[in-house]
């Protein structure tokens, strides 16, 4: 019992990982081949990003990435949302979410959310996790993100 304990947290926190991972048999001992992968060489030189600018109209706004309650992906555009508003930007979601600082997590495979606006986590009818932000949006957790929500967020 408490190897299989002890196996399920070691793959918990391989699903931590910023890389890929393969479990493995060595010698008769149960092994895993981890592959961390390098960070992006541009985002290295510019860093995270500060701030994003998006349309409203015909109009540009700068808006402080902290003000940023969620990005999402619908329809082949990428909109970002804040208290004031819904901004279309011309950044894709896998763009956006290589030079997003930390505090933005991927929930699925069409939202970015900023962990500062959860409010909570649940489940819906069918067990799966969504998350509720404060604005009262609630977006689907997908399952192939559920590990990062989790270790992120620890639980």
């Amino acid at each position: 019992m408490e190897m299989k304990r002890l196996r399920e947290e070691i793959i918990q926190q391989l699903a931590c990982l910023q890389g890929d991972w393969m479990p493995l048999e060595i010698n008769g001992e149960q092994a895993a081949l981890v592959v961390i992968l390098p960070r992006d060489e541009e985002f290295a030189k510019s860093g995270p990003l500060r701030l994003l600018t998006g349309r409203l109209g015909d109009e540009w706004y700068p808006v402080p990435i902290e003000k940023v309650t969620h990005i999402e992906s619908f329809q082949k555009k990428t909109f970002f949302y804040t208290e004031d508003g819904q901004f279309c930007v011309s950044s894709t979601l896998k763009e956006l979410d290589q030079r997003l600082p930390e505090i933005f997590l991927r929930i699925h495979r069409s939202y970015i959310v900023n962990t500062a606006s959860i409010l909570r986590i649940s489940r819906d009818f069918s067990s799966n996790l969504v998350v509720t932000l404060v604005d009262g949006t609630e977006l689907p957790v997908s399952q192939s993100y559920v590990n990062d929500v989790k270790c992120m967020l620890g639980f």
